[in-house]
């Protein structure tokens, strides 16, 4: 694939792959993006962190300040705590690890608040040996030496053999923090608190270091994302959006908040066919949260009641 026709019409496409069983409490999903168009531009959600190979093409991002970063054949990015512009110089491949919360600790080990909302040196990540396997599969990919599901699962098997074991204490903090994120768009701090048997000191400081943010931010991050979300679909109960709307403050508050985080305002999104953000908001994309959590599940018949 890589011509616009090829693609539904669209400059570009995601395939997403279910990462095999064993990767599957570290990652989201394993994918293929192809844009066949030179200089689409867009935005990517607030979204975890991911370890890429880009065979062919190239895309710059621009971060705070007008820092501006672009991808290399191997590909290592921050977690985002916000939407982040994007421009791609194609015809571009890339195929990718997307790292939830708990993977991007275990294969990483690095602090999220350190690392955020950039393209990070993946040697910084990663032994020598992780590395040099990475940085083979482009050139074998062009070659036609491996093709691209052959691609992804060695991939997947770099992040096997990269994985460090979590301390039961971090898991703890990723996991509750996870399920407390899931379970309402506006869960009260102290219930997490309640949750983790550390100071309250010491949940900030977990936190930020597992996610980026504290619990604070990471409640108006998460709000944002599961609405978007919601409001992305083609049919919602009335219920459900009234549920969003009494969310926040009133609609001008929901805008900027859904904009903060997505890069599109609700109506965007809403009439967006295709677009990254629509497809990595989705559940094949974006899994580190049920963001069908509390009463949602139910009303959209994803669980019986």
């Amino acid at each position: 694939m890589g011509k616009i026709e090829e693609q539904g019409g669209l400059p570009f496409s995601f395939e997403f792959v279910e990462a095999p069983a064993d990767l599957r409490p570290y990652c989201n999903s394993l994918y293929i993006f192809r844009a066949s168009e030179a200089g689409y531009e867009d935005w990517l959600p607030a979204y975890s962190g991911q370890l890429a190979v880009v065979p062919s093409g190239y895309a710059d991002m621009t971060f705070d300040k007008g820092v501006v970063g672009q991808t290399s054949e191997v590909t290592l990015m921050g977690p985002l705590v916000k939407a982040r512009p994007f421009k791609i110089y194609g015809p571009m491949l890339m195929l990718g690890v997307s790292l939830n919360f708990r993977g991007w600790a275990a294969f990483t080990g690095l602090p999220v608040n350190e690392n955020h909302d950039a393209f990070l040196d993946p040697a910084t990540a990663m032994s020598p040996d992780l590395l040099a396997r990475l940085a083979a599969l482009p050139d074998a990919l062009r070659s036609g030496e491996i093709d691209e599901r052959g691609a992804l699962d060695a991939m997947a098997a770099v992040v096997r053999d990269g994985l460090s074991e979590l301390s039961v204490r971090h898991v703890q903090v990723i996991d509750t923090t996870l399920e407390w994120l899931s379970s309402s768009f506006k869960p009260e701090i102290e219930v997490l608190q309640d949750k983790l048997p550390y100071s309250e000191r010491q949940v900030q400081r977990l936190v930020t270091r597992f996610f980026g943010q504290p619990p604070v931010r990471l409640i108006r991050r998460y709000r944002a994302v599961r609405a978007a979300t919601l409001l992305s679909l083609p049919e919602l109960p009335l219920e459900i959006e009234a549920e969003i709307r009494d969310a926040f403050y009133d609609q001008a508050h929901m805008i900027k908040e859904i904009r903060a985080f997505t890069g599109k305002t609700p109506r965007r999104i809403e009439k967006s066919d295709g677009t990254p953000v629509r497809d990595m908001l989705g559940p094949d994309g974006y899994s580190s949260v049920d963001l069908f959590g509390g009463s949602e599940d139910r009303q959209l018949g994803r669980k019986p009641v």
